[in-house]
């Protein structure tokens, strides 16, 4: 009597892990012969359960559920194990692996199965913690060949002590030097004596926090005379300057060219012309003087369809104000400037340009004209939009992700507590999305997920905002929400076009959705309060049957 005893403390008290016994009562009738402190805290279920079936103590679609888990391993004989949901008693959303283990009698029967639900929740948001963290390592990756390897301009990076770090490849191609007799040693071994010691004044600025940027003429290893633009940037860990990150210009063409323009602007212009770079003069009205050939080949128009008009000519609009600053800036000091700017071309549209100008002056002082280099940069912005599309947007639906979304509630939310700008949250997942995965394969479940994304856009007003939360969970953002009868107006419209006949690669479906909305009633509400709720009322209407919907409002 005293082991059994304890046997039933142990069962009752001595594991954080929910422990379930089942009697088995057919093939399928499986009633509640014991169940732990532990299942008790986290379901919410009583010991009034105890003598109950499934069917009479949990919603159908549960209870449905664990009967088919049950079903299988009592038939089989054999112990399974499995990953699932739950919501706990105060509505939690949980994630669990259920170990089931069926018990036998002398004649070989199952009599009972014992289920031993343990939480994993931690475990798995840590392993699509440690998913994302590689996701966005290989992105830096990518960026960090983007912008440093690959960079046309040289960089490198030098210790506290001036040794090299690291460099890129243009860098070995500028300096003249081989990669490998670079790293390691100090970088004003190879610098001609002449710039030395500004190179280690610029340095040692660098190391007490004041990035240095200047000019200097010089020459590398094969003896090429260049004029570079350097850029030092301390380089700060936790507080501390650890060394310097260099960046390079390669500005001998223009400074040849401005060089040359003092001397002789036929020189200059037969330079220009073998340019593959816009090469352009604009005089002290900001009027264009002279437009190298390479306007034709980098943006369809002629050289002489820009002399004589506004150095804003075709420049996109947004952009004057920028330009026409830096311009007034450069004339007034004679600062070199460097910017970026949209610029029309005849048949490709807008294209993003970086601008090089240096302001020349007469003999006496006077502004004489702006000399412009511009080089097309279309192709690194629109890796950098690429880098931020896949940051912010989900890989299968091309739909904003999660923390985009979380980005647009917290704007509404402020508009919501300065104005009292009405909106709602509203998520909603595809019902028994599980078993079309199990009977058709998870690329046909990948294409019902992506139709399921843009029915839900197509149902959503232009001002809405939808993003795809994960599996097949999606949420949106209705605004100028005033009731809820507003609401019910978007979610009668999201479930017609849901339930509107489906045909996905020659498979026909008819798919339901249950829908969740929380509306805010409270300049006190949070981002993650807004989505709790709208998550818990989705979890209602699937408790009620799903293909339903569930309406609360947070005071």
């Amino acid at each position: 009597m005293l082991n059994n005893q304890l046997l039933n403390q142990v069962l009752m008290n001595g594991f954080d892990s929910m422990v379930f016994v089942m009697r088995v009562e057919g093939e399928e009738r499986f009633v509640y012969e014991l169940m732990n402190e532990s299942a008790m805290r986290r379901t919410g279920l009583t010991e009034n359960v105890i003598g109950k079936d499934l069917f009479d103590a949990l919603p159908v679609e549960q209870a449905e559920f664990l009967m088919n888990k049950y079903k299988q391993s009592a038939q089989g004989q054999e112990k399974l194990l499995y990953e699932d949901t739950f919501h706990s008693n105060n509505e939690e959303k949980y994630i669990s692996e259920t170990k089931l283990t069926p018990l036998l009698n002398e004649h070989g029967e199952c009599t009972h199965i014992v289920a031993v639900v343990r939480d994993i929740t931690e475990f798995k948001e840590a392993e699509l913690a440690r998913e994302d963290s590689k996701r966005r390592l290989e992105l830096s990756k990518q960026r960090y060949k983007s912008l440093f390897l690959d960079n046309t301009d040289a960089i490198f990076s030098i210790d506290y002590n001036g040794k090299l770090v690291e460099l890129n490849n243009a860098f070995e191609e500028l300096s003249g030097y081989p990669k490998d007799e670079l790293l390691g040693q100090s970088a004003f071994k190879f610098v001609d004596l002449s710039i030395k010691r500004q190179l280690k004044k610029c340095f040692v600025q660098t190391l007490r926090k004041n990035p240095q940027n200047f000019e200097v003429n010089t020459y590398n290893a094969r003896g090429m005379q260049l004029d570079l633009d350097i850029t030092m940037t301390p380089v700060v860990v936790e507080g501390q300057v650890t060394g310097v990150y260099v960046v390079i210009k390669d500005i001998t063409v223009q400074r040849y060219a401005e060089r040359t323009l003092s001397k002789n602007e036929e020189r200059f212009r037969m330079i220009a012309e073998s340019s593959h770079d816009l090469i352009t003069l604009v005089d002290g009205e900001g009027m264009i003087t002279y437009a190298s050939p390479s306007y034709g080949n980098v943006l369809g128009y002629s050289p002489e369809h820009y002399v004589g008009r506004s150095l804003l000519h075709n420049l996109h609009e947004e952009d004057f104000k920028g330009v026409l600053h830096s311009f007034d800036h450069a004339q007034e000091t004679g600062d070199p400037i460097s910017l970026e700017f949209r610029q029309y071309h005849q048949e490709k549209g807008w294209l993003w340009f970086e601008l090089q100008g240096k302001p020349i002056y007469d003999d006496n002082g006077h502004f004489h004209q702006m000399v412009v280099v511009t080089r097309n940069i279309s192709e690194r912005k629109a890796y950098e939009e690429q880098l931020k599309m896949f940051a912010y947007h989900d890989p299968l639906t091309e739909l904003p992700n999660r923390r985009l979304f979380q980005s647009n509630l917290s704007d509404h939310l402020d508009e919501y507590q300065k104005s009292g700008k009405g909106f709602a949250v509203m998520m909603l997942d595809i019902d028994n999305f599980k078993t079309i995965n199990d009977e058709h394969g998870h690329d046909i479940g990948d294409e019902v997920i992506k139709e399921f994304g843009k029915r839900i856009q197509s149902s959503l007003r232009e001002s809405d905002f939808i993003a795809r939360m994960g599996g097949d969970e999606f949420i949106a953002l209705l605004t100028n929400i005033t009731s809820k009868k507003d609401a019910l107006e978007v979610v009668h419209r999201v479930r017609r076009v849901v339930e509107q006949e489906w045909d996905v690669s020659g498979e026909e479906f008819a798919v339901t959705t249950s829908i969740g909305v929380a509306l805010p009633d409270s300049e006190q509400v949070t981002n993650d309060e807004l989505i709790k709720f709208a998550d818990s009322a989705l979890y209602d209407a699937k408790s009620l049957g799903k293909d339903t919907y569930q309406l609360t409002t947070i005071v």
